[in-house]
């Protein structure tokens, strides 16, 4: 098992960046994700070997594929098996100290909400369907750590960036500037270049995480606390642009589209005011983020360094 009975499901850019600040081997169990029974057999079987470590367990949940664009009925799926995952979690760690993290968006919870800079305490507006799964798999925890008498900790993280990025998923704006140097391929853009976001980088998020549930052993059983987690500084699509071209000594071929924005906020400034204190490990400046991501992403292609 994990060292510290930690255990991360889902091992894409936030969950390798927790298992890097856990100081987690890295321990593949394969998860059949493409079919939710599967999925659901598998998860049961890693919990019921997690069970048998003693003391207090970490599960952080930082699994999902979802992104604004996905259809319904593909985050109607997730959602599902997130909630009987939780059930089966609930049957086989009763009476266990279980810490459970939660990654969740605020983009998704805040596309529609007037009013920025958004708080923990800012009202939820979602402008998609995958804002409304998000806040339902939300929900979906707080039930169960009440009923269970787990602590819950639910991230509402900004724009996430870093070399372990998925490009698949056909998210991460500064993951395709970088490539488009690297490729060569223009940069499509479907929303306004004064379009305001809040990016924090890969590492930076996973120090938040794991020190926001070392945070989290001093609050009562039974409770659920969401945290805003970002840079706490907003970046125009333009300057971002800018920076990049800054950096590069190049500009970046863009290519503007119809603007498709529906369900996301122009802007997405954010503060959070629950745990102040974790901000202050958020230290990788933009600058330094997108060269060390220009530099993975040459060596990932085999052109050397930069």
């Amino acid at each position: 098992m994990e060292n510290d009975n930690a255990w991360v499901i889902g091992r894409g850019l936030l969950g390798r960046a927790v298992e890097r600040e856990r100081g987690l081997p890295g321990v593949v169990r394969p998860v059949r994700w493409g079919d939710i029974d599967e999925a659901l057999a598998d998860l049961r079987e890693h919990a019921a070997t997690f069970a048998s470590s003693d003391g207090p367990m970490e599960i952080y949940w930082c699994a999902g594929r979802g992104v604004t664009s996905t259809p319904k009925v593909d985050l109607d799926l997730e959602v599902e098996l997130f909630r009987r995952a939780l059930d089966s979690f609930v049957e086989v760690f009763t009476g266990r100290d279980v810490r459970f993290f939660l990654a969740s968006s605020v983009g998704g919870a805040f596309a529609l909400s007037p009013n920025p800079p958004f708080t923990e305490r800012s009202p939820v507006a979602p402008g998609s369907n995958y804002g409304f799964a998000k806040l339902e798999m939300e929900q979906l925890l707080t039930a169960s750590a009440s009923r269970a008498g787990w602590r819950a900790f639910v991230g509402r993280i900004t724009n996430l960036y870093g070399p372990g990025q998925d490009m698949a998923k056909g998210q991460g704006l500064i993951s395709v500037i970088t490539d488009s140097y690297v490729s060569g391929r223009p940069v499509s853009l479907y929303v306004s270049l004064d379009t305001l976001r809040d990016y924090i980088y890969e590492d930076d998020c996973g120090r938040v995480v794991v020190a926001g549930m070392r945070r989290l052993a001093e609050e009562p059983s039974g409770v659920t606390v969401t945290k805003i987690i970002g840079a706490m500084t907003a970046v125009s699509i333009g300057a971002l642009l800018g920076e990049a071209t800054r950096l590069r000594r190049q500009r970046s071929r863009i290519t503007l589209g119809q603007d498709r924005s529906g369900g996301q906020a122009s802007d997405l400034r954010v503060r959070s005011e629950v745990w102040p204190e974790l901000d202050r490990l958020v230290s990788t400046t933009l600058p330094e983020g997108l060269d060390k991501l220009f530099r993975a992403r040459l060596l990932a292609r085999g052109g050397g360094t930069a």
